[in-house]
């Protein structure tokens, strides 16, 4: 039984990791990114940090349960990190998973994630 419910939450998470980079792809060609001013700035430092903590923290690291605390926040750092794209972009949000997997797996809560996650991309943004 225990077997079955490792490999079903699995398979939930992966088919939540896939999903969302779908429904990104789905998106970007519907609606164009905004290339500058307030409505990219509500994006990167709103949208879409809300967005990726519900998905990966949210959803992905409590499918993942059935493996274990440590299990499901490493697991679902490594595929918020693979959608980041490059080898840089990779190892810094590998990093960053970790630390708001930590932070949800130990509040309880998304918002504390959601807050840290802006305030990330905030920095980023500005930095250029």
């Amino acid at each position: 039984m225990e077997q079955c419910s490792r490999k079903k939450a699995l398979l939930a998470a992966f088919g939540c990791a896939v999903a969302y980079l779908l429904a990104d792809k789905l998106l970007a060609l519907i609606l164009p990114a905004p290339q500058s001013g307030p409505a990219l700035l509500l994006k990167v430092c709103l949208a879409a940090p809300a967005v990726e903590e519900l998905v990966f923290r949210g959803g992905i690291q409590r499918a993942l349960q059935p493996l274990g605390r440590r299990e499901a926040i490493g697991l679902q750092a490594v595929l918020f990190a693979v959608q980041h794209g490059s080898a840089d972009g990779i190892l810094y949000a590998l990093v960053c998973g970790l630390a708001l997997g930590w932070l949800a797996d130990h509040t309880g809560h998304l918002w504390p994630g959601m807050l840290l996650h802006s305030v990330n991309n905030l920095l980023v943004f500005a930095a250029g």
